[in-house]
């Protein structure tokens, strides 16, 4: 009988650990039996305590007491992807990623040995989307019967991290922690007269009136146009929000508007007005629901995916490729720090996705600003590659796929948002500095020889004339034709159509889906049964959901390399505009390096 590599692999691991095991006796008894007794002897001892091993370490961590209980915890520091490398996992210090945290609300959904969940949430730095898929999560696993509890002990509780409490059955709150119930908000700064103050000048231009990221340094205040339509998400916001809670709480809409925009509560002040249950500590839910001894009941996130992946381990099933796109999109060399796509990597990953025989579907899971237009192109050239090859490709937005997040997206079979996503802003920006002043103050002066008076239109020591302002007009507006050109083609819509709702305009998930940019509302959960139906899964077919490609020694080298931490003072930067610090490093090379990009900056 010949066992080929596919078949091994195909083998649950205690099957591989029996073979292994067997095989070991087996020649342990060869040994013996040839007077080689030191060398058989050891062959034995090895042949039985491999399985030693394998009970210990896998099967039983591996097995639950019934009525256990599963707790998680959610902290600042929150990744979308899972680490995939040594050197991030020590990095990352054992914080969970949302991937993590989501595979073990699913499952605990549907396990018959837990009773209960608890989530502790602490100073997540949520987004609106990803609290609003936590919060599903964990309503849907109250929906099953089993108790679900947060216990919010952060100094402070933000309307985010409040709103995914909130789909637990019971919250507690530490008696000193603050509430922050605020309502919600959308903006950034406005950096003209800073700039000009430096000496340094900024000329932008922007496709089209909606396009907001160009403000940022050409204007001193909001537009009209960009007011509007972060007015309009902010509407849509609060009206999922509201909605939500008083779902979740048994209240009214009224009663749920006025406590997300009480202001600043005590934790008490929050029991008084209902939007907690209680004050209280984690110790003591702890021997509330388990007695002294509830170390025995409770488990952590690691062990209980361990025990996921065993009751997986060995099961045929069909498997789903799980890609990400995460961060600001550049081309080129990678920047230094930070989380950012990388055209060409991301590209190359769908493509290899897409040939690969043993995946049946991708779900592209995107949570992007956008940026260079290239890069862009790139990945949204790969999506519609790979479903030319019939490899269905479904999409799910996080708490952002804007511009050039969007334009990743558009091309896939289905593409899902959370109701809170911020999405579309289907346009393109262009942005040059000049540090004229700046250097002549500091007795500088750059001189170049040039064969054409064009050749120093991109450096630093001038600004571009107006003809040559015109010129690139007209080249970014080409740009932006195409972008919306594939965007009504993708989406099925006319040119006009689709004109009407790009503009480089965002939308809250809940517009982009009654205006045509997202098929349908929900969480990756959804996507995955999307991307089942579009492989042509039966009900009764399980499936494997695996993040895509799994990189080899170099690889996750690499990739750990490249994600190093945020240096401070871009973080600070990152920190004062809302936006996630590992994207700054990626947004400041966008800004000094591509210049023509299909990026927004607003609404997350």
């Amino acid at each position: 009988m010949k066992l080929s590599f596919r078949g091994w692999c195909g083998l649950t691991r205690g099957g591989k650990v029996a073979i292994v095991s067997a095989a070991l006796v087996a020649v342990g008894a060869i040994l013996l039996d040839r007077g080689w007794y030191t060398a058989g002897a050891l062959a034995l001892v090895g042949g039985g305590g491999t399985v030693a091993l394998y009970f210990a370490a896998v099967v039983r961590p591996a097995r639950l007491k019934r009525d256990s209980i599963l707790t998680l915890r959610v902290t600042d520091g929150l990744r979308e992807d899972v680490p995939r490398s040594p050197l991030d996992r020590l990095r990352s210090r054992g914080t969970p990623s949302l991937c993590d945290i989501r595979r073990a609300l699913e499952g605990a959904a549907a396990d018959p040995l837990l009773k209960a969940v608890v989530i502790e949430i602490a100073a997540p730095g949520l987004g609106l989307a990803t609290a609003q898929e936590l919060h599903d999560l964990l309503r849907m696993i109250g929906s099953t019967g089993k108790r679900v509890i947060a216990v919010l002990h952060g100094d402070n509780v933000t309307v985010r991290d409040y709103f995914a409490a909130a789909g637990a059955g019971e919250i507690v709150v530490n008696p000193d922690t603050g509430m922050l119930m605020l309502g919600v908000a959308a903006g950034g700064m406005f950096l003209r007269q800073a700039l000009e103050n430096f000496g340094v000048e900024a000329q932008t231009l922007q496709w089209k009136e909606y396009k907001g990221a160009g403000e940022t340094f050409a204007r001193q205040t909001m537009s009209p146009a960009l007011r509007e339509s972060l007015e309009a998400i902010i509407g849509d916001w609060k009206t999922v929000l509201v909605n939500a809670v008083a779902e979740a709480r048994g209240r009214s809409p009224e009663w749920a508007t006025a406590q997300l925009e009480a202001g600043f509560l005590s934790a008490a002040g929050a029991v008084e007005r209902g939007l907690v249950d209680r004050t209280g500590y984690i110790e003591e839910i702890r021997e509330e629901l388990a007695g002294k001894d509830w170390e025995e009941q409770f488990l952590g996130l690691g062990r209980y995916l361990r025990h996921l992946a065993y009751q997986q381990d060995g099961r045929a099933a069909a498997r789903i490729a799980l890609i990400h796109g995460l961060g600001p999109i550049v081309t080129g060399d990678a920047p230094p720090a930070g989380e950012f796509i990388s055209g060409e990597r991301l590209a190359e990953q769908i493509q290899r996705a897409a040939a690969d025989n043993e995946v049946r579907a991708i779900v592209f899971r995107v949570n992007s600003p956008g940026g260079s237009a290239v890069g862009s192109d790139l990945v949204w050239r790969a999506v519609r590659e790979a479903r030319k090859r019939g490899k269905p490709v479904v999409v799910s937005m996080g708490d952002v796929a804007g511009s050039g997040g969007y334009y990743v997206a558009m091309g896939a079979d289905a593409i899902v948002a959370e109701p809170t996503t911020v999405t579309g802003s289907v346009g393109v920006v262009f942005t040059k500095f000049s540090l004229a002043a700046l250097l002549a103050r500091a007795g500088i002066v750059l001189e170049s020889a040039k064969s054409s008076p064009l050749s120093d239109a991109l450096s630093l020591s001038r600004t571009l004339t107006e003809g040559e302002l015109t010129q690139m007009n007209e080249m970014i507006g080409q740009l932006y034709t195409n972008f919306v050109a594939k965007f009504a083609e993708d989406r099925k819509l006319d040119y006009d159509a689709a004109e009407a709702v790009a503009r480089g305009r965002v939308w809250s998930g809940l517009a982009a889906k009654a205006r045509g940019l997202v098929d349908e509302l929900g969480g990756l959960q959804r996507a995955v049964a999307i991307a089942r139906e579009k492989a042509g899964l039966k009900a009764e077919e399980p499936h494997e959901l695996s993040p895509y490609p799994e990189p080899g020694l170099i690889g996750s080298l690499k990739l750990s390399m490249a994600r190093n931490e945020t240096p401070p003072v871009l973080g600070l930067i990152a920190t004062a505009l809302d936006l996630p610090q590992r994207w700054a490093p990626g947004l400041l090379q966008l800004l000094m390096r591509s210049r023509v990009q299909a990026l927004q900056l607003w609404g997350w």
